[in-house]
């Protein structure tokens, strides 16, 4: 055998005990070695296409085309690879997560918009994600070993024992102000992990302002289930006060089934009020007195922050709707890049975990627009801002300022898994 078949067997030794090694680390483990970030830097998103195509990848590439527009970041770009559509499925999310990292070679996931995000595989691979937090992996058991950060922290911890309610507090105060003093509430979410979780912990927080909680489940089908029939949850949502119609009523279901839900109550002559935390320019005319609360100082804040984001996102598309999805894109991005410097201040190399490291104790804030968010406490329990904004039918007017979270409410046993049992 010559020196040069000596080699290539070697090569071809070494390449199987590799994938060896790889198969049989564990899931959830760390891999052998840390990923070293080139100087074009490949990004994604995942999350349900349906939901999230026309607006958060807008916003990631509006705040990425800033940052290569300017040289944000000196010696490096950014790359963005587009929105992998995992079709709220955890197979296909998985599927897709591998597509990015091994095809199109992202570093990290901006935006996770997904419920189903294949944390496991990620961390494994150590790729970090950067979301709004739409799923209870941004609330990890084990901090220092997370792997994924959201730009309002922790808001779907699975087993919370306290929830922020600062919405909560100014919607009562607001009800007050029209003659409503002890209004009750009925809330409704999907039946996926995120929305019972949710239901749970909004229904405490909505307990503990002074409202009186008649209904509080996660029982409507998570897309992409198809929903043809809204009258089930109308009839529920209606009856739910001692066979009446409760003062408000709260969703988290998604934006364009909600819309159909509603229309149906009002149909049937709800008149009570409407709370969600899904933000649209869309749907400034069908939730016209109704309420919206959001983790940021809302787009017709009028501060430097909000006016650039805007700015930015009309150089890549001047049509974008303007909803929580542009937001979450556009600040996930922001967070990326805002990890990426502090990374490169501690360190030469730049690696995916030099940048899980610097997020282990990190602050952000862009004034006027969102946060402050620190870790590690972020990764416990929401800790950013809040806005509460009343839609008067032209557009979403602030009806309350933009307050941080300093009202917290302990989590009830009876709002896990439903109420009334």
């Amino acid at each position: 055998m010559t020196a040069r078949k000596k080699g290539a067997g070697l090569v071809l030794v070494v390449m199987v005990v590799g994938l060896l090694a790889a198969l049989l680390t564990p899931a959830g483990a760390s891999a052998p070695a840390a990923v070293t970030i080139p100087k074009t830097i490949n990004v994604g998103g995942i999350g349900l296409a349906k939901t999230y195509a026309n607006d958060a990848p807008v916003g990631a590439q509006a705040r990425l085309q800033r940052a290569n527009d300017t040289n944000e970041v000196k010696g490096y770009k950014f790359s963005y690879k587009g929105l992998a559509d995992d079709n709220n499925d955890p197979n296909t999310a998985l599927s897709e997560a591998r597509r990015l990292v091994s095809q199109e070679g992202v570093v990290a996931i901006v935006p996770d918009v997904s419920i189903v995000p294949p944390t496991d595989y990620l961390t494994q691979s150590q790729i970090p994600s950067f979301g709004p937090g739409y799923s209870t992996a941004y609330c990890p058991t084990t901090p220092s070993k997370s792997w994924d950060f959201g730009i309002y922290g922790c808001l779907i911890p699975e087993k919370p024992t306290q929830v922020p309610n600062t919405q909560w507090v100014q919607l009562k105060k607001s009800l007050a102000a029209k003659g409503i003093s002890k209004p009750t509430v009925a809330l409704i979410g999907t039946d996926s992990t995120s929305g019972t979780v949710s239901v749970q912990g909004q229904a405490s927080a909505a307990a503990a302002a002074g409202f009186n909680v008649v209904y509080a489940k996660g029982s409507y089908p998570a897309p992409p289930t198809v929903v043809g029939d809204y009258s089930p949850y109308a009839t529920a949502l209606m009856t739910s006060n001692n066979g009446n119609p409760p003062d408000v009523v709260y969703s988290s279901i998604p934006a364009t089934n909600a819309l159909g839900l509603f229309g149906l109550m009002q149909g049937q002559g709800y008149k009570g009020t409407v709370l969600s935390p899904f933000y649209s320019s869309l749907l400034v005319k069908a939730l016209q007195g109704d309420y919206v609360y959001v983790q940021f100082a809302s787009f017709e804040s009028n501060t430097p922050a909000i006016q650039q984001m805007l700015k930015d996102v009309a150089a890549v598309n001047p049509s974008a709707p303007k909803t929580i999805g542009l937001v979450a894109g556009y600040y996930s991005a922001d967070l990326f890049i805002q990890a990426v410097k502090a990374a490169l201040k501690s360190s030469s190399t730049l690696t995916t975990a030099s940048l899980q490291k610097v997020m282990q104790k990190f602050t952000y804030q862009v004034k006027g627009a969102i946060g402050p968010t620190t870790w590690p406490s972020a990764f416990s329990i929401g800790n950013g801002c809040t806005t509460l904004l009343f839609d008067d039918g032209t557009a979403f007017a602030v009806s309350q300022s933009y307050t941080c979270n300093t009202n917290y409410a302990k989590v009830s046993p009876k709002y896990n898994g439903g109420y009334p049992k």
